[in-house]
Formats: structure tokens, C-alpha cells, sequence
């Protein structure tokens, strides 16, 4: 949600269609906003053992710390809000040194913790709910896990009670099949970007 704002600020700021319109004392209230906001971005990346690594998919508005929003969303690593993350720093024209070490801490975090050697399977059962299981396959694709433990990089799952698990088929249907656990969301910004 922060990054959507921040692109659209950052687009009133600059004039860009549809914000064309927008009159010159608004375009520097919109770009201020948007140094503030790659401000906070940059203090709400994680540090562990001194090396930068990626987000929480939620902090602390106070202390800018990671933490909890619903129940199976812990205070934790994200391998997915960290990819919309690095994409709008990427995006960003007048880079500085530390966005450059925040981009690159984040690709060395998400390189490390790549799920190898699984992959997401769907099974529709006879009551026709489907379920998401993870398979081993060698040539699965490569995946990342929705949350990683504060501190081990394990890949962290929940259910409803808040408990974490660090093996996916432990959580229950509704969670396991009903939340998106994992995903390939950074195999493009990797290869590409």
C-alpha cells in the first residue's frame, strides 16, 4: 500500500498524466512526501548480524520496528512486499549511496533465502476445495516464502492462533490454502531488473 502511494505522490510530483493538472505548491507538498517516504524506507530496512536484508511486511508506526497485523502476520522478513520494495527503489532517478546499499542488500537477502528444489502444488479435492501443498521437485521453479523468521531466515507460517510453524504442511487448510504463503515474486526482479 506504501509503495502504490508513493508512486502516485511521486507522479503528481513530477506532473506525469493524470496529475498534470496539479498546480506547482502541490507538486512540492507531493515530492516531499515522497523523500520522506524513501526516508522511512530506508530506516524500516531489517539489519541482521550488520548486513541490510529486506522488510517486514508491516512496522511500527511509532518505533519503525517490524511487527504484527492480522494473526499469521508476524513480525518477520518479507519475501514479497521486499520485491515491491527494491522495484520502486530501482525506479528511483537520483539514486544514493544508500539506496544503492539498500537495493543490493535486499537482492544479497533475496538470492539466500530462494526456496530450491520445491514447488506449490493444488490438488482439488472430492469436496471441491483445492489445497496448496509443496512438493520436492528438481526443476520447480524458484519460490519464496511470504514470511521468514526475525534472526534465522527460516520460512515461518501461521495459522489463525498466531503459533509458528516452520514446515507448511503443518498449518491448516484455510490458512495453507486460503493465503499466499509463497510465490515466485522475486525471479523477475532478479533475472531482469
Amino acid at each position: 500500500a506504501m509503495i502504490n502511494t508513493l508512486e502516485t505522490l511521486r507522479d503528481v510530483a513530477e506532473g506525469r498524466a493524470p496529475y498534470a493538472f496539479t498546480d506547482p505548491g502541490l507538486r512540492t507538498k507531493a515530492a516531499d512526501a515522497v523523500a520522506r517516504g524513501i526516508d522511512c524506507i530506508l530506516k524500516t530496512q531489517i539489519r541482521q548480524n550488520g548486513k541490510l536484508t529486506a522488510w517486514c511486511a508491516q512496522h511500527d508506526e511509532k518505533t519503525l520496528e517490524p511487527a504484527w497485523a492480522r494473526k499469521y502476520e508476524p513480525p518477520s522478513l518479507s519475501g514479497g512486499e521486499t520485491v515491491g520494495i527494491v522495484r520502486f527503489l530501482i525506479s528511483i532517478k537520483q539514486s544514493t549511496p544508500e539506496i544503492i546499499a539498500a537495493i543490493e542488500g535486499a537482492v544479497d537477502w533475496l538470492n539466500a533465502v530462494v526456496l530450491r528444489g520445491v514447488r506449490l502444488e493444488s490438488k482439488r479435492g472430492a469436496d471441491g476445495r483445492t489445497e496448496h501443498w509443496l512438493v520436492k521437485d528438481p526443476a520447480g521453479p524458484p519460490l519464496w516464502a511470504r514470511f521468514y523468521e526475525l534472526g534465522t531466515n527460516r520460512p515461518l507460517y501461521l495459522d489463525r492462533d498466531s503459533e509458528f510453524h516452520y514446515d507448511f504442511s503443518e498449518i491448516g487448510y484455510e490458512r495453507r490454502s486460503g493465503y499466499s504463503y509463497h510465490g515466485t515474486w522475486a525471479a523477475k526482479l532478479l533475472a531482469e531488473d
